[in-house]
């Protein structure tokens, strides 16, 4: 990552689809996007059968004359390359760019993410056109940044892909023998002689519904797409950059979507940015969890919030209207944890298509007399006069860390058993609404850490366990770290092979206890946790989903046991300590809030990490300047007054008045504090 946004204000706009509508109307937009203090707007992503009407042809007259229209506006520019879906003419001509789904059906044109990413026909095309378009359009002075393609997503099970998908396997294991090694082939007469016997793991073959026969092809297959996808960016990437070196590329990621490994992308991307849809009943520290983790992904750097709707959705069960003060007071959110832009889908609404009714800044009524362009109109006011004390700042660096693994996501997804409750994300949630509660900083971490400064490093069900990530964490607690681990926590080797030994094997010294047997529990089923020596510390705290039955060493602490079913009494939290102050904590089970509320009780006791005293549904959050000022957020996610009184003075950004520590947030407000240094 080499590149930032190269702005002193914050980036406000979005998707801006003016090839929709009449050309007349363009002029009234500048007009309202003044208004509303809009200063930037992404154009060109889903216009590649308009920019290239046929093989040899291209046209950017009217790209052209957008292009002109938005400058003269004086608003800036994030170009897309229009390469997420196909044009009809190249879907007709070369079947090879059409996907072909699980079920071995190949598609046609139609729909977006359309594309057979292992097609030589596509990989051409795509980076042809971002090639043209970087050369005709980089010396426009008002670009910022370029946005390549569009959520990437999905996979393809085509001739393509599995003659790529051998030629991946044999730069990764070399011979046949080594893949039949590392899946297990012997299991189901699997055992494979040849590379040409390798076909994905399509319906047709090895995928059990969701579940795969076995678990370590299937993860090899999403490996193998993921990282096409990601040479399919670079390629574009590589095309811009043979006409603009300096400004960012990008491409908009989901959060916790599960497709890929957004990690292997952190180096690849300038700038991370990401589109965030809550739906109506996502928690706040849901919302929270998914900027942490983008941020993550850009290596802690700030990131760019590439869309959002100002008001709904329009593609989930139940497209609830964002509450007056909600989408203000969600777009602060993303500010506080990274956000460096605030962006929508869509600046106008779509006449027609599956996304007419999606939220927009501007709706059909082309009028400035909404409550939705009023609240946006009020945002962007209120960043031109605050963005810029805070560009340039970053997030304060966490306390506690929290592991997140989309390797170890996929292995528990792939794996037939122990429970179909099971749901990595819901896990890590679980552990980091917590904290969120408390109001602790938080960092999210890949697997393989670096895992330096935090007090603490929640891991909740990390199954699959390396020699790289067991060393990582190793190191951690040997320097004094404490580390938490829970159910499903180093089963499998990166293979999805079990590691042979007593559970957790690659930490079984130092985790102090080991697992005999898993008890899956059925659903509204619980076990009674009793906390404290006594056991009855537990304040009616149960275990749910998994329970584990462990045997502790000695030299473990047990600080909780089961309290029902046949394992009543045995350890459900242990501590067996390592270095000076650290440790491993094992929570043998999936305890409620209670029982998790108790466990971080634990884990950060003697640590001197500390909550923040604030009422239930207000977020305290920060930013820390170059030149040492301290920008605190404080949010209020609820649909009531807060009164909050926090051990921070200083002025407050958005009132312009000075600030003593005592205000009243009503309903979802926002108070941005600056501390001087």
């Amino acid at each position: 990552m080499t590149t930032v946004l190269r702005t002193e204000r914050m980036l406000y706009g979005g998707d801006y689809n003016p090839e929709q509508w009449p050309e007349e109307v363009w002029a009234e937009d500048m007009a309202l996007f003044r208004q509303a203090r809009i200063n930037s707007v992404t154009l060109n992503v889903f216009s590649w059968a308009t920019l290239q009407p046929a093989e040899d042809e291209y046209d950017f007259t009217r790209l052209d004359r957008i292009v002109k229209t938005v400058s003269e506006a004086g608003l800036s520019i994030v170009m897309a390359t229009s390469t997420a879906a196909l044009p009809a003419w190249m879907s007709l001509r070369y079947p090879d760019v059409n996907r072909v789904d699980v079920q071995g059906r190949r598609m046609r044109h139609g729909g977006r993410h359309n594309a057979c990413i292992s097609s030589p026909t596509y990989r051409r095309y795509s980076a042809a056109l971002a090639e043209r378009l970087a050369e005709r359009y980089s010396a426009e002075p008002g670009i910022v940044a370029w946005h390549v393609s569009n959520e990437y997503g999905g996979f393809c099970w085509c001739d393509n892909c599995a003659a790529g998908f051998r030629d991946w396997l044999r730069a990764r294991y070399g011979t046949i023998d080594a893949v039949n090694d590392a899946w297990n082939a012997a299991f189901w007469s699997h055992t494979y002689h040849s590379f040409d016997e390798i076909f994905p793991p399509g319906e047709l073959g090895d995928a059990l519904g969701e579940k795969s026969v076995l678990p370590g092809f299937s993860l090899d297959y999403r490996r193998f797409y993921g990282a096409a996808v990601l040479e399919s960016f670079r390629e574009e990437k590589a095309a811009i950059r043979r006409f603009d070196a300096e400004r960012p590329v990008t491409t908009n990621l989901m959060g916790t979507f599960p497709d890929y490994d957004y990690f292997d992308w952190g180096d690849d991307l300038d700038i991370v940015s990401w589109d965030s849809y809550p739906a109506h009943d996502t928690t706040p520290a849901q919302i929270c969890l998914a900027h942490d983790l983008m941020r993550a992904v850009g290596h802690q750097k700030p990131f760019m919030l590439m869309e959002q709707t100002p008001s709904r959705q329009n593609w989930q069960p139940y497209n609830s209207l964002k509450r007056p003060g909600q989408m203000r007071q969600q777009s602060w959110q993303a500010v506080a944890r990274g956000a460096d832009t605030i962006q929508f889908f869509q600046l106008r609404q779509s006449r027609a298509g599956c996304e007419k009714f999606h939220g927009a800044v501007i709706g059909t009524d082309g009028t400035a007399e909404t409550r939705t362009f009023r609240e946006v109109a009020e945002l962007g006011a209120e960043l031109a006069r605050t963005s810029p004390r805070i560009m340039g700042s970053q997030v304060e660096h966490g306390a506690v860390a929290v592991v997140f693994d989309w390797q170890s996501r996929w292995g528990i997804g792939l794996s037939a058993g122990p429970s179909r409750s099971l749901d990595y994300v819901r896990e890590v949630e679980r552990w980091y609404t917590e904290l969120h509660r408390r109001n602790i900083p938080v960092d999210v971490v890949p697997a393989t850490g670096p895992f330096d400064g935090y007090a603490a490093v929640i891991a909740p069900c990390l199954y699959m366990m390396g020699d790289e990530t067991a060393g990582a964490l190793r190191r951690y607690v040997a320097g004094g770290g404490r580390l938490l681990l829970t159910p499903m926590s180093g089963l499998v080797d990166e293979y999805d092979r079990l590691h042979l030994g007593q559970a957790p094997v690659p930490l079984r010294d130092l985790a102090g206890v080991w697992v005999e047997e898993t008890d899956a529990l059925p659903p509204s089923t619980v076990v009674p946790l009793a906390f404290g020596e006594d056991g009855d510390g537990g304040g009616g705290a149960t275990a749910t989903i998994l329970c584990d039955v462990v045997h502790p060493d000695a030299g473990t602490e047990v600080l909780a046991r089961y309290a029902g079913e046949y394992y009543a009494g045995t350890p459900a939290l242990t501590f067996k300590p390592s270095g000076e102050g650290g440790g491993v904590f094992y929570s043998a089970s999936f305890p409620d809030a209670d029982g998790v509320r108790l466990t971080v009780d634990a884990l950060l006791s003697g640590t001197g990490v500390r909550a923040a005293d604030l009422p239930e549904g207000v977020e305290l959050s920060r930013r820390v300047a170059g030149d040492g000022r301290v920008l605190t957020f404080l949010i209020n996610t609820t649909a009531v007054p807060q009164e909050v009184r926090v051990d921070v003075s200083g002025t407050e950004l958005l009132a312009s008045a000075s600030f003593d520590g005592a205000t009243t947030l009503e309903p979802y407000g926002v108070a941005v504090v600056e501390t001087a240094p």
